[in-house]
Parts: structure tokens; sequence; C-alpha cells
């Protein structure tokens, strides 16, 4: 296994490939972004130039750094001539398992079999992408979350055959990039991040498709009580905190009216089949239609770097790896 990153390739340049490439640039390292349309690289450039941009004037991105982020980044149609001399190989293409297939099967040839291979994937489970590898121990999840320039965390996720080295080697690199990194220990399908995302969006979809509030008041009781208090206490520390006793008493009452249901919800489906599929189309749970999607971006990302000006001072503890079995 690669003894220490000098070269970093990024295979996809669309809405996350880009970040993971500037977080990846702005370490001082050698990184090529990669993609087969000429249109998203230079999209994705325009993207990063103003990004960093940002983070140089609100004071999260020194100078010298930011200065050196395109520099360190270069852009490239060509897959095999990114991923020659990669030590390590971010693969951000689309979440389809019948893309990701062909293109683990062209990393093998090009890359030296030394060379780690971290997928972006959001819910596929890793080992099912190991299939696909002749060196299934160098396969291993890296789960960036959207803007991955900006969102602290990144899910590592092993599968039973990726080595101690790879998951030590992609660790120790996302902690010096300034990331951070937990181990999922078990390779599950959509990890941790998603599994908690996933189980909180479909009680609040069952709470509206049930008349119980409207879509604003119920994103109003997360957002100006349950966000605050899990940023600095999380779901389990504040049980805790509150009292497992007394936890276990309302579980007695609320777990069997809790939404449980193993298909997507009507008002979902409903939604989808009509096109209102949210920002992008103008019509989702809210009405977008007066707004311009770059510029709700820009308001959400606005809103992260403020919130992580004032939190810069803490730092955050190591993550403890999991034993390999």
């Amino acid at each position: 296994m690669v003894k220490q990153i000098e070269r970093i390739a990024v295979v996809g340049a669309g809405i996350m490939g880009h970040g993971i490439a500037q977080v990846c640039a702005q370490t001082g390292k050698p990184v090529v972004l990669t993609d087969s349309f000429p249109e998203v690289l230079q999209s994705a450039r325009m993207r990063i130039e103003k990004s960093v941009a940002m983070l140089r004037a609100e004071g999260l991105l020194s100078p010298e750094r930011a200065d050196g982020v395109m520099r360190h980044l270069s852009f490239s149609p060509h897959l095999d001539e990114a991923v020659r001399s990669a030590d390590l190989v971010f693969e951000v293409i689309p979440e389809k398992a019948e893309f990701k297939k062909p293109l683990f099967e062209q990393l093998d040839r090009l890359c030296r079999p030394d060379v780690v291979v971290a997928s972006n994937t959001s819910a596929i489970p890793i080992h099912l992408l190991a299939e696909f590898s002749r060196h299934p121990e160098r396969v291993i999840g890296a789960h960036f979350y959207n803007p991955a320039q900006l969102i602290p965390l990144v899910e590592v996720i092993t599968a039973e055959r990726t080595s101690a080295a790879a998951l030590r080697l992609l660790m120790e690199f996302l902690t010096a990039a300034g990331k951070k990194p937990i181990h999922v220990c078990k390779d599950i399908p959509g990890f941790i991040g998603n599994r908690l995302q996933h189980a909180l969006a479909r009680e609040a979809m069952s709470l509206l498709q049930k008349g119980v509030a409207s879509a604003e008041d119920i994103d109003a009781v997360v957002k100006h009580s349950l966000a605050l208090r899990l940023l600095f206490s999380g779901p389990l520390e504040q049980r805790d905190l509150n009292g497992l006793d007394t936890h276990l008493a309302v579980t007695q009452t609320l777990y069997p009216d809790l939404e449980d249901a193993k298909e997507p919800l009507r008002v979902l489906s409903e939604k989808v089949a009509k096109g209102d599929l949210g920002l992008k189309t103008g019509k989702g749970f809210y009405d977008w239609s007066a707004q311009e999607a770059a510029d709700v971006t820009k308001n959400k990302n606005r809103q992260l770097v403020i919130l992580l000006k004032l939190l810069r001072a803490n730092s955050f503890e190591k993550a403890p790896l999991c034993k390999q079995s």
C-alpha cells in the first residue's frame, strides 16, 4: 500500500466532485480532476474559483493556501492521464452501480495495484463496489457531505476485504486535509448519516401527509430546536443528558406510533410523479419558482460559512479507528 500520498485524482467533476477536488488541492498536493464531459469540467473550474474566493474573503482560507489551490489543480477529460501517477483516487461518478462497475475495471488497468480507490457513494455498500475490482483490499468508502468543501465530516467505510493500510492512509489524509473522518465499521446501505437523515425525513413526510402541520412548521421544529441542540450533543449523548430511564418511558408510548413504512410515502411519490422535484424544478414541498437556484445555494452556503466561523475556535477530537477483524 502507498506509504504517502503525493498525487491525487478525482474522477467525476459534478456537484460533489469539484468540492472534493478543492479539498484535496487545499492540502498543497497536485490534484487532477477528470470528467468525460468538457463542459462539466469548465463548470467545475468556475465553481472552485468562486468557492476559494469566498473562503478567502471570509477568512476560512489563508491567502497563501487560496492562491495555491488553482496552481495545484489541473483538469483533464482523459481518465488515463488523470489516474496514471495518482497515489489516491476518489471515485465521484453518478450513484448507479452499472456506471461504477466499468470505471472500477478501468482503474484496475490504469492504476498501480497499491493505489487506494475511495468511492464517494452515499448508499451503495462498499463490498459490492469491491467486487468490481481485482484488488478489493484497496477499495474503501469516502462519503463526503454536500458541499464537500464546507461540511467537515467524511464517513470512511470499510468492507470485509478492505485493508487496514488503506483505512489508515485515508483517515490520515482526510485529517490532514482538515476534515473530520469517522470510521464506519459495518458496511451497511446508507452508512450512518443517510440512515439518520432518511429516518428523520420519513417521519417529517409522514407528519405532513397526515396533516399534523405544514412543511414550514415541521421544518421550523427542526431548525429552531433539534438542530441547535444536536450540533453540540448527538442523539445518543442527548439521551444520556435527558436520562435513559426517561427515554425508555417515552419510547414505550411513542415507538408504536412512529412511521415505519418500508416503501416511499405517498406524499413523496406523488410529487415526483408530477415532476415537482424541488429546487431544480421550482416546486417540491416548497414553492421555489420566484427564486434562482444558484441564489438559494449561495445563501445556504453563506449560512454554513457563518456557522463555521463561529465554530472555528473549537477543535474536533480525533475519531478512534475500529479494530480490523
